[in-house]
């Protein structure tokens, strides 16, 4: 592949790379995990693309010094917006990653607070039985339903 031929291949995984990363930045809220997978795996193959090819220019740099003056401004104008695009969508994840962190702790602190109160059993249909001396009522409590969360964060 000539530098030529390797410029407008970077230009275009970079294009491809700030898109991507602009989806997933709007993204962040409304994303299923399905979805956010297949962000995650497309980003990975276009950024091991994007860094072979950038790579291979850095050997031909001779190449590159001969490139056209509006070639270069491009490629610098187009590194410019794909930082600002990684740098929009690093802030994103980490947001994303700090609220994740609070919601389990919220989660896991509660459990804490409820073991620590008055020991209860769950009948069959997943209400609380509460002890009574030393059987269990027979009143069932409509208010409080047993359920469990399995989601990977």
């Amino acid at each position: 592949m000539t530098t030529d031929q390797m410029v407008i291949e970077l230009k275009s995984v970079t294009f491809d790379l700030i898109s991507l990363l602009e989806r997933e930045t709007e993204g962040m809220r409304t994303l299923d995990t399905s979805e956010y997978e297949r962000f995650v795996a497309e980003k990975s193959a276009l950024s091991m693309q994007y860094e072979q090819l950038v790579l291979e220019l850095r050997v031909r740099a001779e190449d590159l010094k001969n490139l056209h003056e509006d070639e270069k401004a491009e490629l610098r104008e187009l590194q410019a917006r794909f930082q600002d695009a990684a740098k929009r969508n690093m802030h994103a994840l980490k947001a994303a990653e700090i609220t994740n962190q609070r919601m389990v702790d919220t989660i896991v602190k509660a459990v804490k607070n409820r073991a620590n109160e008055q020991v209860t059993t769950y009948n069959r249909g997943g209400y609380v039985n509460s002890p009574v001396g030393r059987g269990y009522s027979t009143n069932k409590n409509r208010g409080t339903l047993s359920i469990s969360l399995n989601e990977t964060f």
